[in-house]
């Protein structure tokens, strides 16, 4: 067999074989940021080519901008995020102070928003709360083109074909689709008491996602993979039980990654918060490889490598409470523990185990990047 630490892969094929746990010559890379560093970051490197991504101020990136990805040289490219709001409608504002503001949305969600960071918004109220009101919004929720930012979208995705970076379709899966919509109480509770209206929403929301992908396959895009958002679980657990996971969500996911799969598209799944009791359900499902495995909720990859290494791949874990510090000492010891426990399986991308947060500097994190390319080399 062939050296492959001298086997130069273009990032498509790296990725790809990652995904597939094959030999690969080094562990790709992909990260996210928090909107506050990702703006730190484009103002420190002070290259004009560079814009704001999809995370970050401007809302609207300007489409002939580079985003960080390109910049730091990433295996991985995201195109897609279909609009699942019911009403594609501006948000009305109720209330407004200097610091955040409490907006309606299209889902009929009440939430308050931070105004000048990011983070999770605060449920205040949720107006589809019966099977009445969802039978009434429903047919809103049907595949069309103006779902999709194309102006964004096409340039990135023709840059990513250009660079032969691995291009994923991303979407949403239906826990994150429904929680946006009844919120997490109504739905846990309808579990129980309103099964058969909840199977409804979760079925509805999935063949949502399969027709939009299918829009954006015929308007030509080519993706090698898929990255399916959402977050099913917090720091002590899922939201649901194993076994209602499997009777309400299972067959959607299976539904939707079957339908990747016969693209021969693998499937990354994000989730927050601690999953492990959903991993073996997840595989059976058809998931390639789980990000970004949040350190705080007791996700390690060495520990979930040498059990499910063989099954499954592995993106992120790295443990941003360690990077804010920006000591390189402990940011190794971090690194090197994680990535040697996970490269063994061939089937390991580098990601922080959230978002870079503000407080990790543009110098460590160049630092950062360049110590998992020399550690991440396969010999």
């Amino acid at each position: 067999m062939p050296r492959l630490s001298l086997m130069k892969l273009t990032s498509r094929e790296r990725v790809a074989r990652c995904l597939a746990r094959r030999p690969h010559d080094r562990v790709p890379l992909f990260d996210s940021y928090w909107m506050e560093t990702e703006s730190a970051f484009v103002a420190g490197i002070g290259d004009e080519r560079l814009g704001c991504g999809i995370e970050s101020f401007p809302k609207e990136p300007r489409p002939d901008r580079l985003t960080l990805w390109e910049y730091f040289d990433f295996d991985l490219m995201h195109v897609g995020w279909p609009d699942q709001r019911l009403r594609l409608v501006e948000p009305t504002v109720l209330e407004e102070t200097d610091e955040w503001v409490l907006r309606r949305d299209g889902n009929e969600a009440v939430l308050r928003w931070w105004k000048h960071k990011m983070g999770t918004p605060e449920h205040v109220a949720f107006g589809i709360d019966t099977p009445e009101k969802w039978a009434r919004a429903k047919p809103l929720l049907t595949a069309s083109r103006n779902r999709v930012r194309w102006h964004e979208f096409w340039p990135r995705y023709r840059r990513a074909k250009d660079a032969r970076r691995f291009i994923c379709f991303a979407g949403v899966e239906v826990i994150e689709s429904v929680k946006d919509t009844l919120g997490h109480e109504m739905m846990c509770r309808a579990l129980i008491k309103q099964p058969e209206w909840l199977h409804d929403v979760f079925e509805t929301y999935c063949q949502f996602e399969i027709d939009m992908f299918r829009l954006c396959e015929a308007e030509g895009w080519e993706c090698d993979g898929a990255f399916i958002y959402g977050d099913i679980a917090y720091k002590n657990g899922p939201f649901m039980s194993p076994q209602h996971y499997r009777e309400f969500v299972y067959p959607c996911h299976k539904r939707l990654f079957d339908e990747f799969h016969r693209r021969g598209m693998p499937v990354i799944v994000h989730s927050d918060g601690d999953i492990r009791k959903l991993i073996p359900h997840f595989i059976d499902a058809g998931v390639d490889m789980i990000q970004p495995l949040e350190a705080r909720a007791n996700m390690d990859v060495r520990e979930l490598a040498p059990q499910f290494g063989d099954q499954l791949g592995f993106c992120g874990n790295i443990d941003v409470t360690v990077l804010t510090t920006n000591d390189r000492e402990r940011i190794a010891a971090e690194l090197h523990s994680k990535m040697a426990a996970a490269m063994p399986y061939r089937g390991y991308i580098y990601h922080s185990d959230h978002s870079i947060p503000p407080g990790v500097t543009l110098e460590t994190y160049r630092w950062l990047l360049d110590e998992v390319r020399r550690f991440g080399t396969y010999r």
